[in-house]
């Protein structure tokens, strides 16, 4: 026969009553916050779970914030492309404008004030700064102003460098370009060749160059001569860049000189020794090329010799600009493609953060009726349990002597 102390019965009393309160604890703490799992205790495995879709919640909504970030660096650099453009186009309106035989040095003269004005305008977008102060177009070296004007050029002091942005577990996205992919990049003359007519010609010709895509790249050089006997016509050679002659003939104004996909459109009087080169196109900062567009504005004409050459070199300038009009469209195309990809990838983000609310909320939100069901019968045994212990306090031997 088992005998049981007084001690041993309050002590059960008491160990009864506290456990019973308790679970009635978790059961309110469960009500108050609304969440069935409320500490890894509760329930290690569904803990475990919460815990990896806390994390991937996390990961999630900083793509958000990294999406965000990227739509405002690509609608800055969009922004600052368009009015890239707009100072493109007047400066070719003002060249077109130009190269007329009606105008005069001095309008010239003007002309080339206003273009050395949208130099400088364009040099500004060129060091636009966003809001946290970084130079958008220096690459990773964005503390520093990307373009400064040194002398009689411009340095570029940013770096190659593209800053991308995570907005994926498995995507990034290049949301500033360097300088010299902006300002940079375009190349002189076609794309494919320039023409440099000879500070020296003393004849008149006005030569027009157009090229096709499969043009054999190479540096010419078409020259003049006299003719064999005296009355003959002027002669033409062109050499290439290993003195090899590609094409020879006799000059007449109007006629077309073709050679490895280049043609040469000449009309006017050249003179014997006047020389031309036709040179592969090379990459130019837009800001030299204007300048040198401007230079050659300034210059007077006090020849018709000075005019052809003027002509002959607006005409490249024309050529370069559309050249730097086509690499900047290029940019604005990717920007605009971009933001639809970031567009695109937010939406993406914001379902994968709705599942994964969804999963949180399966496994961790509480049933309310049942959890107000287990209250109520909690309370009836802790209230059960407190009288037991009462009843139990109040026995004693001596209660039943007489």
């Amino acid at each position: 026969m088992t005998r049981i102390s007084s001690v041993e019965q309050f002590r059960q009393g008491v160990d009864n009553i506290l456990s019973q309160q308790a679970r009635l604890n978790e059961t309110q703490l469960q009500l108050s916050t609304g969440k069935r799992v409320n500490r890894p205790s509760d329930d290690p495995s569904a803990s475990t779970q919460l815990l990896k879709l806390s994390t991937l919640r996390s990961k999630t909504e900083q793509f958000n914030r990294n999406i965000d970030s990227a739509r405002h660096q690509l609608q800055l650099q969009e922004s600052v492309l368009s009015s890239v453009s707009n100072v493109l186009q007047r400066v070719r309106e003002l060249t077109v404008q130009a190269n007329n035989a009606t105008q005069s040095n001095e309008s010239r003269a003007a002309i080339a004030d206003e273009i050395y004005n949208r130099i400088d305008e364009l040099l500004q977008y060129a060091n636009t700064k966003d809001p946290s102060g970084e130079y958008i177009f220096s690459g990773f070296n964005a503390r520093s102003e990307a373009f400064v004007k040194n002398g009689q050029g411009y340095t570029y002091q940013g770096d190659q460098g593209e800053r991308m942005l995570q907005v994926s577990e498995d995507m990034q996205l290049v949301v500033r370009s360097s300088g010299t992919d902006v300002f940079g990049a375009a190349k002189t003359g076609d794309g494919r060749f320039t023409l440099v007519t000879d500070a020296t010609n003393q004849g008149n010709a006005l030569v027009q160059m157009t090229s096709v895509t499969d043009a054999t790249l190479d540096d010419y050089v078409l020259t003049f001569a006299a003719g064999a006997n005296p009355g003959d016509p002027l002669t033409y050679q062109i050499v290439d860049s290993g003195a090899g002659v590609v094409a020879t003939g006799n000059y007449e104004s109007g006629a077309t000189v073709s050679f490895g996909g280049v043609a040469l459109e000449i009309k006017g009087d050249p003179e014997a020794g006047d020389s031309y080169r036709v040179n592969e196109s090379t990459k130019q900062d837009i800001f030299t090329t204007l300048k040198s567009l401007a230079d050659e504005l300034n210059a007077p004409d006090d020849s018709s010799a000075d005019y052809a050459r003027k002509a002959n070199n607006l005409g490249i300038a024309l050529a370069s600009i559309d050249q730097a009009l086509g690499t900047n469209q290029t940019l604005r195309t990717k920007a605009g493609n971009t933001l639809q990809v970031v567009d695109q990838r937010q939406d993406a983000n914001l379902d994968s953060l709705l599942r994964i609310e969804s999963q949180i909320s399966e496994i961790e939100d509480l049933d309310f009726a049942e959890a107000v069901s287990e209250l109520n019968l909690q309370t009836v045994a802790l209230q059960a349990a407190q009288q037991a212990y009462i009843k139990i306090q109040g026995l004693s031997l001596f209660n039943f002597l007489r």
